[in-house]
């Protein structure tokens, strides 16, 4: 069976899809076969963060039966395989029983299933949880934030589930932050990557294009690095990176 990965965060604006669409991206060029899956189907933005908009061809059109799981899949043109959720509002939901069926079928061809989770504690979050081996906790170096990620830890427990650490997502480096340290302390789990807070990411956002697309992106090498970590690989970012980095500053002057 295809390893489950869900992406969690304790409120939305965290940056968890921007998170699940590098980090699933970042497998892929590993060599892994991966789908991705939006089950946030209140505030989808998997498939735009991919460059995607999606008309047909959504999980929800699974729910109600009109296509199979597989009809449902749709290619990037990096061959990351991913199931988008519709742009419009639905009362459709996730439940546990039926995102297994589809992540069942999944296995059928993929090394692992990143799942994009609904933010907060709602049905989708539970019905995600439930179907995961592993669990990622999206959060940003905000005192409120953090007492998000402590509930989703104790959430987690209670259900035994392993989470594999914390993505640290927007930080400035600002005095107000809350550091590494006391995130650990406060939840107990492992910050396992930091993304600074750079106007590359926003640029990825606006541009529909996963900051892994780019080889040289300083941001896309840690989703890279994040990648490497959570599979047992080792990933250097190539030396000459920064120098491209720099030739692109000095021509955009």
């Amino acid at each position: 069976m295809a390893e489950v990965i869900s992406i969690v965060s304790g409120k939305g604006g965290t940056g968890k899809t921007f998170t699940a669409a590098n980090l699933a991206l970042a497998l892929q060029n590993f060599g892994e076969q991966v789908v991705c899956l939006d089950t946030d189907l209140d505030s989808p933005n998997l498939a735009l963060q991919l460059g995607h908009k999606p008309e047909d061809h959504t999980i929800e059109d699974v729910l109600k039966g009109n296509i199979n799981e597989l009809k449902a899949v749709n290619v990037h043109d990096s061959g990351l395989m991913f199931v988008p959720s519709s742009l419009h509002l639905t009362d459709d939901r996730v439940s546990e029983k039926r995102i297994k069926s589809m992540v069942d079928r999944f296995s059928e061809f993929a090394d692992r299933t990143v799942i994009d989770a609904p933010p907060g504690f709602n049905e989708g979050f539970y019905s995600s949880m439930g179907i995961s081996d592993r669990m990622l906790v999206v959060t940003n170096p905000e005192y409120q934030a953090i007492q998000d990620v402590r509930k989703i830890a104790e959430e987690a427990e209670k259900h035994g589930v392993d989470i594999e650490g914390v993505v640290l997502n927007k930080v400035e480096g600002m005095l107000e932050e809350a550091s590494k340290e006391e995130i650990e302390k406060t939840t107990g789990l492992e910050v396992i990557q930091t993304i600074p807070h750079h106007r590359e990411v926003s640029k990825s956002v606006h541009r529909m294009e996963p900051v892994v697309s780019d080889p040289h992106s300083k941001i896309g090498h840690s989703f890279r690095e994040l990648a490497a970590n959570i599979t047992d690989r080792d990933f250097r970012a190539p030396w000459y990176s920064g120098i491209v980095r720099g030739i692109r500053k000095m021509t955009r002057r």
